[in-house]
């Protein structure tokens, strides 16, 4: 099958290529769930890549629509004006009154569609909405036959067409009209669900004629650009085939139990109790790749950008300067004020426009918080396809409670490639801390556990060799 890619971020992915050519794609949602700005947006990815494109406009005016997607930065104006893009209003005179009288018809719409088709030389047809033009609703019966022969005449025009209609619910009937399923050959859903009493998008690919497509429900969200679909563990191709280079973490111990650091491309999550030293790790893993003149990117969740840089300067790791150079990038934002999908979103526009080798993600456990399961869930997922996609390497740190297992999010110990466990114990009248190295694929590593101290310059460890820490290792024991 012919298909026409889509340009949307991710809806490629999960259509194995885009919508068919020739062909009628349905998308449907109930209402605020964004079927008009992606059917627009979809026009405009159209009629850019040198497909003539008509939208007819039932809801909104030409005018209205055209404003939206110059605000969004589709440029629409701009393709109008060099005809690759055409608005027809369709929609209902407000100044008149309306008079039924007789079966509901279409033959007069079909036949000044084929007219305006024919006359531009239109390829791509999008018509928004069928809810609207079959408004007030006919019987089913002739609702039926008048839709079929409407999808029949794209058809018959050879017109890859998206028509969106409106849902009664999100997981119901996928229309009002109740006719997709048997004249659509692929079917999107939009949903705008509330989740832990926060909004979340999803798009799912419900059918599709004679070809594969990715199954389920993807995260989406309305950026300043338009929708952006995520698809999450969707195997991507990546920029490079891995290596077998290393690099150091900034902790000279830490280098010494991985066996000469970490591995390139790879994701490592670190864990711990609160004050166990997961930022001031973080925070020598960041500065230590910016000093190499790496671009380093700090995502800060729990603190502000004034106190985390003024603790790192207070601990020997002073920031300021790698900023100044343009190595590092310190973002600090509570995840209740945004979405797991709009985190994602920066974190892609990061990878495209900043283009770090290196992403830290302090704490994973402040989105864990601010979010459903499902949806902390998907964006670990995401986040990782990202990582891997771009072939970049990251740090997360999660703050766990003493001896806590991985019942909550067993996901979290299979998704990274390696895994540092940070603890502590009280002991007379002091903390004794430590690190060890759970997991470390493609690498040996120690298998010990070292005692750990948060000293000026950061941190630094004892090997079990040492006898003072063998005095205290056998001690907890």
């Amino acid at each position: 099958m012919q298909k026409v890619p889509t340009g949307v971020p991710g809806l490629d992915t999960i259509t194995n290529g885009g919508l068919p050519k020739g062909r009628t794609t349905l998308l449907t949602g109930k209402s605020g769930a964004a079927k008009s700005i992606l059917a627009l947006q979809l026009a405009n990815q159209f009629a850019r890549s040198g497909l003539k494109t008509m939208v007819f406009t039932i809801e909104e005016t030409p005018a209205d629509l055209i404003t939206t997607g110059d605000g969004l930065g589709f440029g629409t104006s701009e393709l109008v004006a060099q005809g690759k893009l055409r608005f027809t209003d369709l929609t209902f005179p407000l100044d008149a009154n309306t008079i039924i009288t007789g079966e509901y018809d279409i033959a007069a719409l079909v036949h000044r569609i084929e007219a305006a088709v024919t006359e531009f030389g239109a390829q791509v047809i999008v018509l928004d909405s069928a809810t609207a033009l079959f408004s007030p609703k006919p019987p089913e019966e002739r609702l039926r036959h008048q839709f079929f022969e409407l999808v029949r005449t794209f058809r018959r025009l050879d017109l890859t067409a998206l028509v969106t209609a409106e849902a009664p619910d999100d997981y119901g009937a996928r229309t009002t009209l109740g006719v997709e399923d048997f004249v659509c050959d692929v079917v999107l859903i939009l949903r705008n669900l509330v989740d832990n009493e926060r909004r979340r998008r999803t798009l799912e690919v419900h059918k599709y004629r004679r070809s594969a497509h990715q199954k389920g429900e993807y995260p989406c969200t309305i950026t300043g650009k338009g929708l952006m679909v995520f698809p999450f563990g969707v195997q991507g191709t990546p920029e490079a085939r891995p290596t077998t280079s290393r690099f150091s973490s900034g902790f000279a111990g830490l280098d010494t139990m991985t066996n000469g650091g970490w591995l390139r491309d790879s994701i490592t999550l670190l864990r711990g109790p609160s004050g166990s030293g997961k930022t001031t790790l973080a925070g020598m893993y960041a500065r230590a790749g910016a000093a190499r003149g790496e671009r380093v990117v700090y995502y800060g969740f729990e603190e502000t950008y004034g106190i985390l840089m003024r603790n790192f300067a207070s601990l020997g790791l002073p920031m300021e300067e790698l900023v100044k150079k343009g190595h590092l990038r310190v973002e600090c934002s509570y995840p209740e004020a945004t979405s797991p999908e709009d985190l994602l979103v920066n974190l892609r526009k990061s990878l495209e426009d900043f283009e770090p080798s290196l992403i830290v993600l302090d704490s994973i456990s402040s989105i864990a918080h601010s979010t459903s399961a499902r949806g902390f869930r998907q964006f670990i997922i995401g986040f990782s396809s990202l990582v891997r996609e771009h072939s970049r390497s990251a740090l997360l740190t999660q703050t766990i409670t003493v001896h806590q297992d991985d019942s909550a999010a067993p996901f979290l110990s299979t998704i990274p490639d390696a895994i540092i466990a940070l603890d502590y114990e009280r002991r007379d009248r002091k903390l004794a801390r430590s690190i060890s190295v759970v997991k470390m694929r493609g690498s040996a590593h120690a298998e010990d556990t070292y005692l750990m101290h948060i000293r000026p310059g950061g941190l630094s460890v004892e090997a079990p060799h040492d006898s003072h820490a063998e005095a205290e290792l056998q001690t907890r024991r």
